[in-house]
């Protein structure tokens, strides 16, 4: 494994009177952490950071404790796929992926081996030779990642990679992600689409308004939400009768909503309503089927931090 550790050391970046980011300090090591947020949240400014490609108006961004920006040891580490598309229509893919390697130093032997290989990997042994003005849309952004994991980073950052791809190809591009962050790379995606992210990893970095809402894995944030309370779906036989127990106990909880064959119970104490419920069913004969936890996927705790 890699082990490849990018830091923000409090980055601030601005554009007139336009904050784009304040203040984030945020580290990132290996495995896939998926970057969140509506647009213009400041996602694409933190990843120009994170590749060289802009400098901090304050902070420093650094890679293993070196500068990124200007930094030829720490960029040759870097593979990077953009949100646009500077791909030359006219040239094929193996033909745009020997040529990357070429400036990139590769002897021609190495080059040939080295682009097949990302070719197999991203799925295009059928368009080796096509040129790529012909591709679709997921074809061009498998041609990116290609390019980008030519070299073998130890760190792969990717805007918005997935936009365009129909349903099977954004299932492969996943694969491929989730594949490199097991082997170690540190991989960093930004999304503005929240099941894309989920289907990636848990570790995520919520952004709005160019600050860092919160960081860590979906669960670890949901626990930091004290001042939120927990939706928590009983199956039940006896909804009625259930909540009336509920509600005999003192500060248990703040609110439920009956359904059908089923009680959704919100609670500021989640492990003290499990601990009661663990009891009653035992000694009070609680008609409990089944319990579901209801705000702890990403959707729920971004709409959390967000309010």
């Amino acid at each position: 494994m890699s082990g490849a550790r990018l830091r923000l050391e409090h980055v601030s970046r601005w554009f007139g009177d336009v904050i784009a980011l304040n203040d984030v300090d945020l580290e990132i090591g290996p495995g896939v952490t998926g970057l969140l947020g509506p647009n213009g949240a400041g996602k694409t400014t933190l990843i120009r950071l994170l590749v060289g490609l802009a400098s901090p108006g304050s902070g420093r961004v650094l890679l293993d404790g070196q500068p990124v920006r200007n930094h030829l040891p720490a960029l040759a580490r870097i593979g990077y796929v953009p949100d646009g598309d500077g791909l030359y229509d006219e040239v094929t893919a193996r033909r745009f992926l020997l040529d990357q390697a070429a400036m990139r130093g590769f002897l021609t032997a190495d080059a040939e081996r080295r682009a097949d290989e990302v070719l197999v990997r991203v799925g295009l042994t059928d368009a080796t030779d096509r040129r790529s003005g012909g591709f679709s849309k997921g074809m061009r952004q498998r041609l990116k990642l290609a390019q980008a994991m030519l070299h073998e980073p130890d760190v792969l950052v990717l805007d918005e990679p997935l936009t365009g791809l129909d349903p099977v190809m954004r299932r492969d591009y996943i694969r491929i992600l989730r594949e490199l962050g097991d082997e170690g790379v540190t991989v960093v995606v930004s999304s503005h689409v929240l099941h894309e992210i989920e289907a990636m990893t848990d570790a995520v970095v919520f952004m709005r308004y160019g600050q860092v809402l919160a960081e860590g894995t979906v669960a670890d944030i949901r626990d930091r939400l004290d001042t939120t309370a927990r939706r928590i779906r009983l199956g039940t036989t006896d909804p009625a009768g259930a909540g009336r127990s509920l509600l005999g106990e003192p500060g248990l909880v703040s609110g439920l909503t009956l359904e059908t064959d089923a009680l959704v119970v919100q609670t500021m104490h989640p492990d003290r309503l499990c601990a009661w419920l663990a009891h009653a069913s035992v000694e009070r004969g609680f008609p409990l089927t089944a319990i579901e936890p209801l705000d702890e996927d990403l959707r729920s705790v971004f709409a959390y931090l967000v309010e």
